[in-house]
């Protein structure tokens, strides 16, 4: 049997991160529900299934090959929990856009063959326990199969999935475009035809919205614990860099203080839009503290990507509140200041741009990659290097022998356009076009569907600092509330309830009866 399962590795994985991929992306254009759900939930099953396979040998499975009770049992568990939040899911739908809420950002950290990774796995089994609720009824009651043609973002999402798949078959690292595509974009692909699926009703937006702030807020406490005491929960390797400098940057519960940061950022453009809607003084008072508490925070993360997000999604809420034009003047003012005062006064900013080498020590080596991204894209730019090998590839073309750690792509549309070439990067674009103009619509006359738009315009800002675009869930789950959420009432549908209302009026003074 164990030469079974190592014969399915290393080369087949390119097949696998294939099958897994279009399987996926299958799911997202397939009109009729039941087929839609089954289709999901064997793209859920198939994508571990192919991991273990790919890793049968590794000392990350070891662990299953030394101790398999214990690694029974731990599936066992894995299975009673996500059946146990299935029936809860039965009982009350509205139960599972909470429970993503709650599960979002949480990262456990787990060693497995001397190895830490920080995986999403609250997430992962809320999204299994969907899928199993979401399947389980269609396939006992066979008259439900509702029809939804797909949309152009669904069309884009699914083309962007299938191409990834496709460009691992001459990737130089195919085991790392499939952890890819286990960990990330199945399961959030998924999690997209998850929530379009839910009756977003105002109550829910809100319940929703209660818990990522009540989350953040005690993220921002411990974070809070971790600069006053300087000490870190996660991640040695910053408690290192934090000794040579003199600042220190907290990470909270998460793993990276760009990620912290960036979590801090999208529950605060909510608060913001949340906000500029409120009437209530005491709306507005709690906005305005809870606010000042996570701006706090976010300072202590030092992360110039998460501001730079933040700001970027400030003016879009700005722009959409008020007038356009108003507001992309002043972003436009101050980002004019910014880079006078980088030109011109590096010394007081920090920030100095009098060669490569400077510019990449003081970015962390992020100017170094972003070069020599592109310098790979420009070897190969139709097809790329092949998806998840960037780092590979670096080492080979740029930095061979350099440490693993720099080699890491930190702009996201340089390493589409490394891995996939120009063919990948125009499928980007086009899903990224597509996904504005779908948020977009309706983002003036709704308070849920502007923190969504000016959301992505962060977090697409974000990933062109930090990356990870694709890799976050929360990516996924703005593009599916982008579809989901109800559409404000348009001008002309205004004026025909007001005319509507005037008639019923009217009727009942006619009548003599009461106007409701």
């Amino acid at each position: 049997m164990t030469t079974l399962i190592a014969a399915l590795a290393g080369p087949a994985s390119k097949a696998g991160v294939v099958a897994v991929t279009l399987v996926a992306a299958t799911a997202l254009i397939t009109p009729r529900e039941r087929l839609r759900a089954m289709i999901a939930l064997a793209a859920l099953l198939l994508a571990p299934a192919l991991l273990i396979a790919d890793l049968a040998d590794s000392p990350q499975l070891r662990f299953a090959r030394q101790a398999p009770i214990k690694a029974v049992a731990a599936a066992a568990v894995g299975v009673l929990i996500v059946g146990g939040l299935a029936w809860l899911l039965r009982r009350n739908s509205k139960t599972l856009p909470i429970l993503i809420a709650a599960a979002l950002p949480f990262r456990i950290p787990i060693e497995i063959g001397g190895e830490t990774a920080n995986l999403l796995l609250p997430l992962y089994l809320v999204i299994a326990a969907g899928a199993v609720a979401w399947v389980l009824p269609l396939i006992i009651r066979r008259d439900d199969d509702a029809r939804r043609e797909p949309r152009p973002i669904d069309w884009a999402l699914a083309a962007w999935l299938a191409l990834f798949g496709l460009c691992a078959i001459w990737s130089l690292d195919p085991g790392k475009a499939l952890q890819q595509a286990v960990f990330f974009y199945v399961p959030f692909s998924v999690l997209y035809l998850l929530l379009i699926r839910i009756n977003w009703t105002a109550e829910l937006i809100r319940g929703c919205g209660l818990v990522l702030v009540g989350v953040a807020l005690l993220f921002s406490a411990v974070g809070f614990y971790e600069y006053w005491t300087e000490t870190l929960l996660l991640n040695p390797k910053l408690l290192v860099s934090n000794e040579f400098h003199t600042y220190f940057r907290v990470n909270s519960v998460f793993f990276d203080p760009n990620i912290y940061g960036r979590f801090l950022m999208l529950v605060m453009i909510g608060l913001a839009a949340t906000l500029l809607s409120a009437v209530r003084g005491r709306n507005i008072a709690l906005c305005c503290g809870a606010l000042a508490i996570l701006l706090a925070a976010l300072l202590t993360t030092l992360s110039q990507s998460s501001l730079i997000g933040l700001l970027a999604g400030l003016a879009t809420l700005a722009a959409l509140h008020w007038r356009a034009r108003y507001a992309l003047a002043t972003v436009g003012a101050l980002f004019a200041a910014a880079i006078l005062a980088v030109a011109f006064a590096p010394s007081l900013t920090g920030v100095n741009f009098s060669s490569l080498r400077v510019l990449n020590s003081e970015s962390s080596g992020r100017a170094g990659l972003v070069s020599g991204g592109l310098d790979l894209f420009g070897s190969r730019p139709i097809a790329g290097w092949g998806s998840g090998g960037f780092a590979k590839a670096y080492q080979h073309e740029r930095s061979a022998g350099a440490p693993t750690a720099l080699t890491a792509s930190h702009t996201a549309p340089v390493t589409i356009a490394a891995e996939q070439g120009l063919i990948g990067l125009i499928v980007y674009l086009a899903l990224i076009i597509i996904a504005l103009i779908q948020l977009f619509r309706g983002a003036r006359g709704s308070t849920a569907r502007a923190a969504v738009a000016a959301g992505l315009v962060a977090l697409l800002v974000h990933s062109m600092l930090y990356a990870a675009f694709f890799e976050d869930p929360a990516a996924w789950v703005l593009l599916a509330l982008g579809v989901a959420l109800p559409m404000p009432p348009t001008r002309e549908e205004r004026r025909a309830a007001r005319e509507a209302s005037r008639a019923a009026a009217a009727k009942a003074g006619s009548t003599g009866a009461p106007a409701v």
